[in-house]
C-alpha cells in the first residue's frame, strides 16, 4: 500500500477520531509510558491483537442482537487490554520502531475514543449510531494494520526472566 496514502489515512482518522479532546486523565505521552500504564500479561503482541479481535466480535454480536451486555464487554476489553509480555515495537525492524511507538499512542486513544462512542450508543439503545461508531473503530483497525503488519518480525524470541 501506498506510504503516502497510508499516512494521509491515519492522519484522517486522528483528526476524526476527537483524539484532541478532553479526557478524564491525560494519556501517556510516550510508547514507554503506555506500556507501563498498563497491567502485563503472559502473551504476546499477535496474541493481544487475536484477543483485540474476539472484544471486536463481541461488540459485532451485540450490535446485532441489540445486546448492550455484550458491547460492554468487548469495549471493555478494549479500555482495560494488558501489554504483551515484552514491548510491542520490538515486533518491528529498528528502522520503524520510532515510527511504530507513535502509532501506539495514536492508535490507542483513537480506539478507545470510538469504543467509547460505541459504548455510549449502545447504552442509549441507538444501535444505528452504534453500528457507525463500529464501523469507525474497524476501520482505525484496519489502517494501523494496513501500516504496520508487513512490517512485523513474524517470529519474536520470549523474553528471558
Amino acid at each position: 500500500m501506498n506510504t503516502r496514502f497510508t499516512m494521509g489515512v491515519f492522519l484522517l482518522i486522528t483528526a476524526l477520531s476527537g483524539v484532541g479532546g478532553v479526557m478524564a486523565q491525560e494519556p501517556p505521552t510516550t510508547a514507554e509510558g503506555l506500556v507501563q500504564s498498563m497491567k502485563r500479561a503472559d502473551m504476546t503482541y499477535r496474541q493481544l491483537m487475536q484477543m483485540m479481535g474476539e472484544a471486536t466480535a463481541t461488540m459485532t454480536l451485540g450490535i446485532l442482537a441489540e445486546n448492550k451486555q455484550m458491547v460492554e464487554q468487548g469495549t471493555h476489553f478494549i479500555f482495560t487490554h494488558p501489554a504483551p509480555n515484552h514491548n510491542p515495537w520490538s515486533i518491528m525492524p529498528a528502522e520503524d520502531q520510532a515510527g511504530f511507538k507513535q502509532a501506539l499512542l495514536a492508535f490507542d486513544q483513537i480506539l478507545d475514543t470510538h469504543s467509547r462512542a460505541l459504548l455510549e450508543a449502545a447504552r442509549a439503545g441507538d444501535w444505528a449510531q452504534a453500528n457507525q461508531s463500529y464501523n469507525d473503530l474497524t476501520t482505525a483497525c484496519i489502517t494501523c494494520h494496513e501500516a504496520w503488519r508487513e512490517k512485523a518480525v513474524t517470529r519474536i524470541a520470549p523474553p528471558s526472566d
